[in-house]
């Protein structure tokens, strides 16, 4: 073979050899573990309202153990993490992320789906005989039939005058002429983002604009919108946050309540929610 052949098989040897081991360590970089995709879980059941009867209509709502505490509509008003409608039989079946979970139901009987319950209101809590609320686990890929669930009880006066501020935050809500605002709510948020669903909601505001809020300890962030408002707010609506500019976080400690937390709102313009001022 002469030394030209040589170097040219040589050369072709090193290059493929380059290439191989190039393919393999890019190969090595991209290859990734199987993704583990946790499956979901559901959970089945039904809803009676006094006397047996279905609470046809209402909604079932599940409070994550993980993301607060339990929920105590005599000491405070947590939202649920997840909430579905149930049908004209009162039954339900919600797929829901495997865990541990807190159940309650209501039907409103104004027909809105936001809002703390009202007199009226039916109400399901679905606690012991000790009246601990009850833990139902969810595991993946399973189906957890809790069956019935009586009874749902309707509010009166005195559920609502037995509904103690023990921590809490409190103002008033006006506009931006100084004017009250009635019926509105206040919401709880853990992050200064001010999105996806508040922790707590307060009582509905009186024509006063006075707002009472609920809660356990903890550092929050606080939007004011309409008691019947969901969703991305619409033209019309109020909307707001405490402070100027950007939220600024209340921090409450327990059996503190912290007054003077007041809320400038403006009406939402169908152009992007403008945030009122402190």
């Amino acid at each position: 073979m002469s030394f030209a052949l040589s170097r040219f098989v040589l050369s072709l040897f090193v290059m493929c050899s380059a290439f191989s081991s190039g393919a393999a360590a890019a190969a090595a970089e991209t290859r990734q573990e199987p993704v583990q995709v946790l499956k979901s879980g559901t959970i089945t059941g039904r809803v009676l309202a006094k006397g047996g009867v279905p609470l046809s209509w209402g909604e079932v709502m599940f409070y994550d153990v993980s993301a607060g505490p339990p929920p105590r509509p005599d000491l405070y008003e947590r939202t649920p993490d997840i909430s579905k409608s149930l049908d004209a039989d009162g039954r339900f079946k919600v797929t829901v992320p495997p865990g541990k979970y807190y159940l309650g139901a209501v039907k409103r009987m104004s027909g809105e789906r936001f809002g703390p319950p009202r007199e009226g209101d039916y109400v399901l809590k679905a606690v012991d005989d000790k009246g601990k609320p009850l833990l139902f686990d969810v595991k993946a890929g399973a189906e957890l039939n809790v069956g019935k669930l009586p009874e749902a009880v309707p509010v009166d006066a005195k559920d609502l005058a037995k509904r103690a501020m023990t921590t809490g935050i409190q103002g008033v809500v006006v506009d931006v002429d100084g004017n009250p605002i009635s019926d509105a709510v206040v919401l709880a948020f853990v992050t200064p983002s001010l999105k996806g669903r508040p922790i707590f909601i307060s009582d509905t505001s009186g024509i006063d604009g006075i707002y009472h809020l609920r809660l356990t300890e903890g550092t929050y962030y606080l939007r004011v919108r309409n008691s019947s408002a969901s969703g991305p707010p619409e033209p019309g609506q109020i909307v707001g946050h405490y402070g100027d500019g950007s939220p600024e976080a209340v921090t409450v400690k327990t059996g503190e309540i912290k007054s003077g937390i007041d809320f400038r709102v403006v009406l939402f313009g169908g152009r992007g929610p403008r945030s009122g001022e402190q």
